[in-house]
């Protein structure tokens, strides 16, 4: 099953547009920009989610654009009273949103649980959970159940679900990875079957004293595997016949707009989600951390850090295999949110000559050597010329 880093920010809420259909709010640059940009025209900043808790230095988790006058705040957090779930000690809680608090994307923690359909299984799981043993226990659930049940309530007080709809394009995405993972186990019986299903609800809320409305993806992952029947081992049998499930629910991010412009801005959400770019680093490293996570309780922060160590020396073809599945997703779920976005395309800095990955789909590039980008589709633009200040075209390299 996917880390929670794996899929950092896999899972912004996708809604359809128009092509070059733009909201006139999310173009505006900063003041200080000088002038304003015309249709199809966007200022964006690079910024870092970070791990500051796990690895005794801060550590980048992934990187992705975001308008320049955005703010950003949070990161990655470790829950200190989580053994019994290991999949529930890494959480995410990073959200970047407009000046105003108007519109903006939010990362919400991935959550795993437990179930069975032997109701002394599910005692017997409920009451472990109680004693602070094993991971919580809830049923099977569809992601729309789960985000109106358990995210809404817990993240969104006072918001009203208004539509919820299956993603079925990431579904499938994601359920390739999982027949990639588990499929030799499935064909040898050790596990009855697993299956990936992507949904979001939308909601409306008041943030800031300011009507919104709010799309909240997610994805989840369930894996179903063989379990003696209770009832027949009371009674001396051995009948392999309940099942018992691992659930998790990853790519838990909401994307909000005033009321009436959630839509109007899916291609700014668009290019947020299409350049973001996990760190194989880290994902190398949580992974580590996971598959030893008793040992690493012992050890705590000094294992931690050497764990770290050898994730930055070495990363393993699998893991590199990950990332760029891990991509695939990413760019299908960006295309959902325009038709215009396709993933990256490389352009070359001329002030550096380094290669940078930028949103794909659009006409143009240009870099202020600051970390900073407009990306246009509108022909003649001239960044330099609207914005009166030093902004130098990108190319994209000969083939």
């Amino acid at each position: 099953m996917r880390t929670l880093v794996q899929v950092v920010l896999l899972g912004l809420a996708a809604s359809l547009m128009e092509p070059g259909a733009v909201a006139a709010q999310q173009q505006r640059p900063r003041p200080a920009a000088g002038a304003a940009l015309g249709s199809g025209v966007m200022r964006m900043r690079l910024v870092k989610i970070m791990d500051t808790q796990g690895w005794g230095q801060p550590v980048e988790v992934a990187r992705l654009l975001i308008p320049s006058d955005w703010k950003d705040e949070g990161g990655i957090q470790w829950a200190q009273n989580m053994a019994r779930c290991p999949q529930n000690i890494i959480q995410a809680r990073w959200r970047a949103r407009s000046p105003d608090g108007g519109s903006g994307i939010e990362v919400l923690p991935q959550y795993g649980w437990v179930w069975s359909d032997d109701p002394m299984q599910q005692q017997m799981m409920q009451q472990s959970a109680a004693n602070n043993m094993a991971c919580d226990a809830y049923p099977v659930m569809s992601p729309a159940d789960f985000l109106a049940q358990m995210v809404v309530p817990r993240t969104r007080q006072q918001a009203r679900v208004i539509a919820a709809e299956p993603l079925p394009a990431v579904s499938r995405a994601e359920q390739e990875g999982l027949n990639r993972t588990y499929g030799p186990i499935v064909q040898q019986g050790y596990l009855r079957g697993v299956r990936a299903e992507a949904g979001r609800v939308r909601v409306q809320h008041t943030l800031n004293g300011q009507p919104v409305e709010e799309w909240i993806t997610a994805t989840i992952a369930t894996i179903a595997a063989p379990s003696a029947n209770s009832a027949a081992l009371m009674n001396g049998g051995t009948a392999m016949t309940a099942t018992n499930y691992q659930l998790m629910a990853y790519n838990v991010v909401g994307a909000w707009a005033p009321r009436g412009q959630l839509d109007r801005q899916a291609k700014l959400f668009a290019t947020m989600f299409a350049s973001t770019r996990p760190n194989p680093q880290y994902q190398a490293a949580v992974a580590q951390f996971l598959g030893t996570v008793g040992r690493i309780q012992q050890q705590a922060a000094m294992d931690r850090q050497r764990i770290w160590r050898e994730a930055q020396q070495s990363i393993s073809s699998s893991i590199q295999q990950t990332y760029a599945q891990n991509q695939a997703v990413q760019d299908r779920l960006a295309e959902q949110f325009g038709q215009t976005i396709r993933g990256v395309e490389t352009y070359i800095d001329p002030r550096s000559n380094e290669r940078v990955e930028l949103v794909g789909g659009y006409t143009s590039a240009w870099s202020n050597g600051k970390g900073e980008y407009i990306l246009s589709d509108t022909p003649g633009f001239n960044a330099a010329t609207a914005l009166q200040e030093d902004w130098r075209e990108m190319h994209r390299p000969p083939r």
